[in-house]
């Protein structure tokens, strides 16, 4: 319980403040996107495939991000029972991923189309099953005769969100799914959600004049999971289009750049690192492409506001 109770103040602040901020944040977008009047017919596979594979790809994302490793640092220098501490780490990303990340997702989605309870709790149990899979996952590969069981894993998923209409059987199949997650977790090493940066991977590089934009694009390649946001958010500015195209009058090239400038990979890179952040911030102004760097991340960081 010490454990869960201090992982949760570390992603939610001391008294649970990002939480608060993060459900009016998506009761915002929910009530700014029903009442503008917008209506999109979605198929129930695409609800279920949205929570799914976004959840799961965050979930991913934040157990390989740098962050990790240094909080997992502090905790295992302290006394912790091995299933206490794999479970408690499981749940706090687990509420991390879906509050901060797949409520904003689901409230768009349930604002322009009118689903029935069955669905939308589907939906929930659809985001939490990626979470918990994408945990089983990230134990199992190390282990390469585990990898085709979850290949295996992953195709059913895919097979009953397409196929299979009963929301109730669809419901069992991931609970089942869920299940399996948990069974994998309980035998899984909480030593293995750390995992350190091996030396062999680190390049020094003595010469150069020190660009700033240099040394951003080196890190961005040696780091390539803050590419994944990025990619996510063309794809549905590139999608949105084809989605709001139904709508006569409706401008929607204005709105896919606004998605794209919401994300950037540089605003990304110093958000998810504080520290390089304050880095950047005390460079001389004489620094190459220093200027343009802070101009356009203080810009971009600003429009991430509801984001812890």
């Amino acid at each position: 319980m010490n454990t869960l109770r201090a992982l949760s103040k570390q992603f939610f602040g001391a008294k649970y403040e990002r939480v608060a901020k993060n459900l009016i944040a998506s009761m915002i977008l929910f009530l700014a996107a029903h009442t503008a009047g917008i209506e999109i017919e979605i198929a129930p596979s695409v609800l279920f495939l949205t929570a799914t594979v976004s959840s799961s790809v965050i979930m991913w994302q934040t157990l390989n991000s740098s962050e990790n490793t240094d909080r997992m640092i502090g905790l295992f220098m302290l006394p912790f029972q091995n299933r206490k501490m794999t479970f408690s780490l499981v749940l706090v990303y687990t509420g991390y991923t879906l509050i901060t990340r797949i409520l904003l997702i689901l409230a768009l989605f349930f604002a322009v189309y009118e689903w029935s309870i069955l669905q939308v709790a589907a939906s929930l149990l659809c985001a939490c099953n990626g979470c918990l899979m994408a945990a089983a996952w990230y134990t199992a590969t190390s282990q390469k005769k585990l990898l085709t069981f979850a290949a295996c894993w992953c195709g059913i998923i895919l097979f009953s969100i397409f196929f299979v209409r009963e929301i109730i059987t669809f419901s069992l199949i991931a609970l089942t799914s869920m299940f399996l997650s948990c069974l994998r977790l309980l035998v899984a090493d909480a030593y293995v959600f750390y995992r350190p940066i091996s030396s062999k991977i680190l390049i020094r590089h003595t010469k150069g004049t020190g660009s700033i934009l240099l040394y951003l694009l080196r890190y961005l390649l040696t780091n390539k999971n803050y590419l994944l946001n990025t990619a996510g958010l063309c794809v549905i500015a590139g999608a949105m289009p084809l989605m709001l195209g139904q709508f006569e009058g409706l401008h929607v090239m204005p709105l896919g750049f606004a998605v794209l400038c919401l994300n950037t990979p540089i605003c990304i890179l110093l958000s998810c690192d504080p520290d390089l952040e304050q880095a950047v911030r005390t460079l001389s102004g004489r620094c190459p492409g220093r200027q343009n760097v802070s101009a356009h991340a203080t810009s971009s960081l600003s429009s991430l506001s509801i984001l812890p």
